[in-house]
């Protein structure tokens, strides 16, 4: 009796995506299923969440980069002085991107993720590689058991092709429906679609495309996968869940230039990151933080983030993740941002702490075998549930520390 689960995860895939009109076979598959939404905890490390069933404050994974200037595998930039500072604008800093990360890798090998994205060279040495310190699914890698690491314990194979290896999502799914067709003996196979996450940034998520092509052909190649299960094994879980919604971008807010008066000098008084919808500050001396505590309220569009803000929403409150943060209204983005190039069109974002108009992520949990039972629905839900239902479909014993509470637990789905 041949039996696998696929764990599929729809980047920036809201839940009011999947209608008759615009997704037929998701809407019809969802109609018989387990449907609900997931609210994506704050930050951007959603995956921690997927597989290890924590919270950033407890995970100690909030974001793509972490402040650790001690451990930064960019330190080797300190040995230029102020050099650095000169690689400003971004079509220079385009060859220094890749320069640096080259380099990088060659002083510091131990390190999976070198890439710099487009944070300022001044500011490198102050910042690591967060949940891409290694691979997602490496032993030890998300700062708690993760479901990779229970997979290892019971020798269950699995396969990985989901965020950051993943991203060309027609080889994606053509790999998965050739694996999943042939019956291949992993027990949990991870796969990712960005599609809805890559046109959402560009168009938006009320955009005329989302009643065409993009959800169009999203939903063909979800109809491809549940095909392929059901021609290669007796019994199966398709667990499709999106990592988080998407919110319209209104207007564009430039921290960097908000803070261009301010009597305090970046590198020296204080450090920045600058997120989409999230803005970071360390302070390396007195007159910094004065100086930049004063300047932070007057920002409009953005609303400066309280230590009890921060403990409410589970954020981290360590150092390490600022002393300070700063966190677009919804519709408004920091832009630039360190994640994006200069010139690129943005018109969706997400990782919003106020949901109202980013919305929720759609999740459909269809089952074949005897414990499949019938459908039903659930209200919105924390992401960190996502770990232990994959506990249970693949019959793991959740691990202590843990925060997330089953789908499949008594109560949750209603009928």
């Amino acid at each position: 009796m041949k039996r696998t689960t696929v764990f599929l995860i729809i980047d920036g895939g809201r839940a009011d995506y999947a209608r008759q009109a615009t997704m037929p076979f998701l809407h019809g598959l969802a109609r018989q299923s387990q449907r609900g939404s997931f609210i994506s905890p704050p930050g951007f490390a959603q995956r921690t969440a997927f597989f290890t069933g924590r919270y950033p404050d407890t995970s100690g994974n909030f974001s793509a980069f972490i402040y650790d200037p001690d451990h930064s595998p960019f330190r080797w930039l300190r040995k230029f002085g102020p050099l650095p500072n000169l690689v400003k604008p971004r079509k220079v800093f385009v060859p220094a991107r890749w320069a640096i990360r080259g380099i990088t890798k060659r002083v510091s090998p131990d390190c999976y993720h070198t890439d710099p994205a487009w944070i300022p060279p001044r500011f490198l040495p102050f910042f690591r590689p967060c949940e891409d310190s290694r691979p997602v699914h490496a032993p030890g890698a998300l700062g708690g058991t993760s479901i990779f690491d229970l997979c290892r314990e019971r020798s269950m194979g699995y396969s990985y092709r989901a965020h950051p290896v993943s991203g060309d999502d027609e080889a994606v799914c053509r790999e998965l429906v050739r694996d999943l067709r042939s019956g291949s003996p992993e027990r949990l196979h991870v796969a990712q679609f960005s599609i809805m996450d890559q046109q959402g940034h560009i168009h938006g998520p009320d955009a005329d495309y989302t009643q065409k092509d993009c959800l169009t052909l999203l939903d063909r190649r979800l109809a491809a996968v549940h095909a392929a299960l059901d021609a290669g094994y007796d019994q199966w879980d398709l667990f499709l869940c999106a990592d988080h919604g998407m919110g319209p971008v209104q207007r564009r807010v430039n921290v960097v230039r908000a803070l261009r008066d301010v009597q305090a000098k970046p590198g020296e008084d204080y450090v920045m990151f600058v997120n989409s919808t999230l803005a970071v500050f360390w302070y390396l001396t007195e007159h910094g933080r004065r100086a930049i505590e004063a300047a932070l309220p007057a920002i409009e569009g953005a609303r400066v983030v309280s230590d009890i803000d921060r403990h409410r929403a589970r954020m981290p409150t360590v150092r390490q993740w600022g002393d300070r943060m700063l966190a677009a209204e919804p519709g408004v983005l920091f832009w630039p941002d360190y994640f994006h190039v200069q010139d690129s069109v943005i018109r969706g974002m997400h990782g919003y702490l106020d949901k109202s108009q980013e919305g929720y992520g759609m999740v459909v949990l269809a089952r074949k075998g005897p414990d499949a039972g019938a459908g039903g629905t659930f209200e919105p839900r924390p992401l960190v549930d996502v770990f232990p239902t994959l506990c249970d479909l693949l019959g793991l014993e959740p691990p202590p520390g843990q925060e997330g509470k089953s789908l499949l637990a008594r109560g949750v789905i209603a009928a």
